[in-house]
């Protein structure tokens, strides 16, 4: 293990959080996390089989049914006040892990950790006015009102690309409405949400609440997602993956969130601000190293403004600072690991039999210190149309592929005609068009303008093969709730 890790790293394996408390796995069994810097090993992580998902998710039935669920809403408000302040102490500690776990560049970790309490103190909020309604039913001899109830334990499967803020994502909400979890991290990036476990701990939350197990999705995945004790499975990541917990869930009904697979395209006008667009389009290529689920990778230009577009954009990318992650100027660090970035390669690959025409940002062969690591510079296929592979299928990483239109429907129907629908930007400077536009589009966010397509205080989740149901905002409380009428008798 390189000696200059931080101390924070500990020497031990990581264990799961059951009950409240750090065990190791039943079989003793562990698998390696991986620093994509260099490709050494970083620690040692419990890996869960069924046994430990199982334990895992009566721990949090038991609590549902016990503590947590006798508290009051502005009981649970102040625990999530709690765990915000656990882990805005815990930020810097969680941003190195990231950046050694993850790849992510310093800054961009701190960025993350960052929006951590806040993601706690909305739902905190907002829990205090959820409720039901009153209804003025046609019968004149009954009294018909609803309540709103907590679905029971809640199994929320997380991604590598933001593992943390992705775990405070979803686990807020469920707390917020009265649920308990079993949190099952990506096993390429497992570390900080280990941490996250300490700090629910730290804030007086009950055990149980919260449990952690880490494994493979094969195996604890899969169990976590057909266990009958698991009343809602939430899971970000790939289409493919979604589909199998899909049917997995079918078994017992589960209730489901599946925020899935983008290929979102940038539409960019003629009368738009240029360099905003560009703006847009680099960071959505360079930030997390493209590793990004609603990143715009199709970037749809008018054919007037291609030329210079494309230039710009170049310009961009050949200055683009790719370095180790924990340089304060990185701006691009590596892939998350080997499988992934051999993905990209592949891609390349594909492209080149497709007839594109590939611009690369950075030339690495002269960059020795990052020889070890999984980098990659920054990639445009251009003269591409959408039939091609590498217009269709989500690549996620520093890639983005570029084709041409003439007339609004046009942008629209290379838009529309994707099996995903996650997000998508446009940029113009004509009003009424940019509101056409945001109506034809088959998209769950359009952002018109501007390049930021999520935050935690509107909803966020995708069209067809992206995806159902919502994260973020008021709707992800609710979509953790079921809705009981109650009919009473005023005779």
């Amino acid at each position: 293990m390189d000696q200059a890790l931080p101390k924070t790293l500990r020497q031990t394996p990581y264990p799961l959080l059951i009950g409240g408390q750090e065990v190791p796995a039943a079989s003793g069994a562990t698998f390696a996390s991986i620093n994509p810097d260099n490709g050494e090993i970083l620690a040692q992580v419990a890996q869960a089989g069924a046994e430990d998902v199982d334990r895992a998710v009566q721990a949090a039935r038991l609590t549902f049914e016990g503590p947590w669920g006798r508290m009051t809403p502005k009981e649970r408000s102040k625990a999530l006040l709690r765990l915000a302040v656990a882990l805005n102490d815990r930020a810097e500690m969680l941003a190195q892990i990231e950046m050694l776990d993850v790849g992510k560049p310093i800054k961009q970790s701190r960025a993350s950790m960052a929006g951590l309490a806040p993601t706690l103190e909305y739902y905190a909020g907002v829990l205090l006015g959820m409720g039901g309604e009153t209804i003025n039913v046609s019968d004149p001899t009954i009294m018909d009102f609803t309540l709103r109830e907590p679905l029971g334990v809640c199994g929320l499967i997380v991604p590598w690309n933001y593992p943390v803020s992705l775990a405070v994502l979803k686990l807020a909400p469920a707390l917020a409405a009265g649920n308990t979890v079993v949190i099952k991290p990506s096993e390429v990036t497992p570390l900080s949400t280990t941490e996250l476990g300490l700090a629910v701990l730290e804030a007086g939350i009950p055990p149980g609440v919260v449990n952690i197990v880490h494994g493979t999705g094969e195996e604890a995945g899969d169990a976590l997602a057909r266990h009958p004790g698991v009343a809602k499975i939430s899971f970000t990541g790939g289409t493919v993956t979604g589909r199998k917990i899909f049917r997995a869930a079918a078994d017992s009904i589960k209730r489901l969130t599946l925020e899935l697979g983008g290929k979102s395209p940038l539409i960019v006008f003629a009368d738009s601000d240029i360099d905003a667009a560009v703006t847009t389009a680099y960071n959505d290529m360079t930030r997390n190293t493209g590793q990004v689920c609603a990143a715009c990778t199709r970037l749809v230009v008018e054919r007037r403004v291609h030329d210079e577009f494309v230039e710009k954009l170049g310009k961009r990318m050949a200055q683009v600072r790719i370095g180790r992650p924990a340089d304060e100027a990185t701006e691009m660090g590596p892939i998350v690991n080997a499988t992934q970035i051999k993905r990209i390669q592949a891609y390349l690959q594909v492209a080149g039999e497709e007839g594109v025409r590939t611009v690369r940002g950075v030339d690495l062969a002269s960059r020795p210190e990052l020889s070890k690591g999984y980098y990659i510079d920054p990639v445009l296929f251009l003269d591409a149309d959408n039939s091609m592979r590498v217009a269709r299928e989500e690549i996620f990483g520093p890639v983005q592929t570029v084709m041409t239109f003439d007339t609004e429907d046009d942008a629209v129907r290379i838009a529309n005609d994707s099996p995903f629908g996650l997000a998508a930007a446009v940029f113009t400077r004509d009003a009424a068009r940019s509101m056409r536009m945001v109506r034809k589009i088959q998209a769950g966010t359009v952002c018109v303008n501007h390049g930021a397509k999520a935050a935690v205080d509107a909803p966020f989740g995708g069209y067809k093969e992206s995806g159902i149901g919502k994260e973020r905002g008021m709707l992800a409380m609710l979509d953790d709730t079921q809705v009981k009428n109650v009919r009473y008798a005023l005779v």
